[in-house]
This record gives structure tokens, sequence and C-alpha cells, in this order.
């Protein structure tokens, strides 16, 4: 049996037992070296938000993934040109000024969506070199194009009216056209004024 001298000396260098645990577990430890990921951070940061300074030599596809991989994609309009003319985005975005000015403000961790603010123009299509023909030229390919015939049974041939014909001045090629998406048919573009299904004018209004 401990006497209570015994019990003293045991609760003495119990004591002292924990408090040296709690000492040595409590005690500094060697602080983790932040200073390269401190250092990595600021740097980061900054090459995320670093200002694009755009030329007809940049890599579009850096920022401009979705467009870029529709022209691997045979079914794209931007696919059939690529592998069978091997353009390239400036062979068709030639509107320097205006992309220039739509990447001032840009910077590399910016992820756009879509092509907003530049835009391909039908002399751009009808370049040297490119599809190249006369307005008659063009509408003879599509003389037999049944695709816009209208409730009355009216045909009508689409490049034909395409800026051409009353009405029709601000219809151009990437309306029916598109490159980077799934073509829409030439329908849908009619349709956003011969809502009615008929193509002739003023039966609405």
């Amino acid at each position: 049996m401990k006497t209570p001298k015994n019990m003293a000396k045991h609760t003495i260098a119990l004591a002292v037992a924990m408090a040296v645990i709690i000492t040595v577990g409590c005690s500094s430890q060697p602080a983790k070296s932040t200073e390269s990921a401190n250092d990595a951070a600021p740097q980061q940061a900054a090459e995320e938000s670093a200002q694009v300074t755009w030329t007809p030599d940049s890599d579009c596809a850096s920022c401009h993934a979705d467009e870029s991989a529709s022209t691997t994609d045979a079914s794209m309009g931007a696919g059939i040109h690529a592998q069978s003319a091997q353009t390239t985005c400036t062979a068709c975005h030639t509107d320097e000024s205006n992309l220039a000015e739509a990447h001032k403000n840009m910077t590399s961790g910016a992820t756009p969506k879509k092509l907003n603010k530049t835009c391909v123009s039908p002399e751009g299509c009808k370049a040297s070199g490119c599809h190249d023909l006369s307005n008659e030229e063009m509408a003879a390919l599509t003389q037999e194009v049944t695709e816009l015939t209208d409730s009355k049974g009216t045909q009508v041939n689409p490049h034909e009216v395409m800026g051409l014909t009353e009405g029709h001045a601000e219809i151009v090629c990437t309306d029916c056209h598109r490159m980077h998406k799934e073509n829409i048919g030439p329908a849908e573009t009619c349709i956003s004024c011969h809502h009615a299904g008929v193509y002739e004018c003023n039966t609405c209004h």
C-alpha cells in the first residue's frame, strides 16, 4: 500500500512528465517554408492577367479554344475551309483595326465565349482565290435549291436576293453560312422578317 509520502512523489513525477509532454508538444515547430508559395502567387496572378497584344500572327487558339476546335471538325464550315483550302484565322478575319480594338482591354486569363466584335465581310468571302464569283455565277450555283419555298409555293433562290433586292441589302454570307457552329438553313434567316412563312412584303402589317 502506497503511503501518502509515496503518493505525493508519484503525483509530482506525473505532473513533471505531463509538463514536459505539453512543453514539447506546444514548442515552436520549424515553420514550413512559404516563401516560394508567396513569391509564386503574385507571379502567377501577373501571368494570368497579362495584357494581350494582338497581332495578325497571334495564336488565336490560346484563348478561342472552341473556334479553334471547329477548324478540325469536317462538319463545320471552318473545318471545311481549313482542311480543303488550308485557311487560317486571319484569312477570313481580316478587319485588323477592329481585332486590335477588341483585344485592347483583354488579358491572358480571359476566356471569351464568342467572336462578337469582329465580322467576316462579304468582300472577304469573295476575295481572289476564295469565292470570287459574280452575283450571277453565285445565283446559278443555287438555282435548283428548293429549301426556300414558302407556304404559297413561291420559290426563292437565296443568292438572287442576298444583298441585291429591295429590303435585303443587309443580308451577308455569314447570316446563313456559319463557320464555327452548325449551319442554320437559309429559311431561318428569312423567317426573322418573313415570320408568316410567306415570301412577300406587306402581308402581315
